[in-house]
């Protein structure tokens, strides 16, 4: 492929990542695709995985196939295994054999289980650190021939920017749920204030006094004591809070 070629698929892939961010409903929707995408456009691959740093716990995650979700989540639950430590170390992590490797035995056996015979994992860096790692699998054992780890390298180069992109969307997304959910207890705790206002005709302090009385004695979270009290009283559960769409 001559240079101009190669700058050509570059910008197409570049356009296509794009496209995908700009439609995919949420941030984990756009990885998905982006982690299919990867799958066609290194040749051997059978399968995609990709893991993002994120703030919170773990990782932020997606595959193209079962088979991908499986062979990650393995490592994912031992704490260790090629996509971890190319995200870990920031350099490129290659299983030729994975009959014949020696470095993590469960990711071996995981993998003959599955049918891989290979996986090749590369990161995705921004401002050179690894934001996150994207691992292909094979089924043949050594069927990742130079040209391959070329065009995932590039892939991963060309990647990069819509996956920080997309990380950002989904902290984004966590911000709002949480807010969400924050206003939620709220309006469900100040639904149950009125009911026992009115039942007992006190003041709002001493209505917060019963339901925190209440939730210490049932040793129940307070939004479930007043939830469960408006469905008590009202037969209905209580209104939920939902924020308008960005």
């Amino acid at each position: 492929m001559s240079d101009s070629e190669c700058a050509r698929a570059q910008r197409d892939v570049t356009r296509e990542l794009l496209e995908l961010l700009s439609a995919a409903a949420t941030a984990e929707d756009f990885l998905v695709e982006l982690a299919r995408l990867a799958v066609a456009e290194v040749g051997p691959a059978l399968a995609c995985g990709l893991s993002v740093w994120t703030p919170r716990p773990r990782y932020l995650a997606a595959t193209s196939s079962e088979l991908a979700r499986r062979m990650e989540q393995i490592q994912y639950d031992l704490d260790e295994g090629p996509c971890l430590t190319c995200l870990r170390d920031n350099s490129d992590v290659e299983v030729s054999d994975i009959v014949t490797d020696p470095r993590w035995a469960a990711f071996s056996r995981c993998g003959r289980t599955e049918g891989v015979g290979a996986s090749l994992s590369v990161p995705l860096r921004a401002a050179g650190r690894a934001i996150g790692a994207l691992t292909l699998y094979a089924r043949a054992a050594g069927a990742f021939a130079d040209s391959d780890r070329t065009r995932a390298g590039d892939f991963a180069v060309q990647s990069a920017g819509a996956v920080v992109l997309a990380s950002r969307l989904a902290e984004s997304e966590q911000r709002g749920r949480h807010l969400e959910n924050a206003l939620t207890s709220r309006t469900t705790i100040d639904q149950a204030l009125g009911i026992v206002m009115g039942q007992h005709r006190i003041g709002a302090e001493q209505a917060f006094d019963f339901l925190r009385r209440r939730s210490q004695q049932t040793n129940t979270k307070l939004r479930d004591v007043a939830a469960n009290l408006i469905v008590d009283v009202t037969g209905e559960g209580p209104r939920t809070y939902s924020l308008p769409p960005t």
